[in-house]
């Protein structure tokens, strides 16, 4: 089933975590979440008879329509995170000897071999008696970030 497909179910509330519940229907039982507003707009409580509308997640049902016999239905609306993106990245071939060159430019001396990821190379260095840190290099040469080396990381290999 692809994800974010609309689901509709009628059941029965079984248990309530804040925002969160669990829905017994048909003979199986979903999480949903109605976010905090939905859950100050239609209190829950176990028990509950209820049919609802929603996103369906990987996870959960994001629930956008909620009503019970004997209760306004509420609508409700959840806000799309928003995660501006990153920085652009060149679309240059990945060359671990650019990564090598431009943390040797920079001053470091590089311990491991460059281990690729899909956008960068992570590599292991140090400079002069430093702690070992890791540094993400694109594949145009730049380093953009810098963190302490986590052994446990390093130590199991690529």
């Amino acid at each position: 089933m692809p994800h974010h497909d609309t689901t509709a179910l009628s059941g029965t509330i079984q248990h309530v975590f804040a925002h969160r519940f669990t829905l017994e229907a048909d003979g199986t039982t979903h999480l949903a979440d109605l976010g905090p507003k939905g859950a100050d707009a239609f209190p829950l409580t176990a028990g509950l008879r209820v049919s609802l509308e929603g996103e369906r997640r990987p996870s959960e049902i994001k629930v956008t329509r909620i009503a019970a016999d004997g209760r306004e239905p509420v609508l409700i609306q959840h806000k799309k995170p928003h995660h501006p993106p990153g920085p652009a990245r060149p679309d240059v071939p990945a060359d671990p000897a650019q990564a090598l060159a431009a943390a040797a430019a920079s001053g470091w001396t590089v311990t491991d071999t460059p281990r690729r990821k899909p956008k960068h190379f992570e590599l292991l260095a140090h400079r002069g008696d430093d702690v070992a840190t890791e540094l993400h290099v694109d594949f145009a040469g730049t380093i953009y970030k810098q963190k302490p080396a986590d052994p446990a990381k390093w130590a199991a290999g690529a």
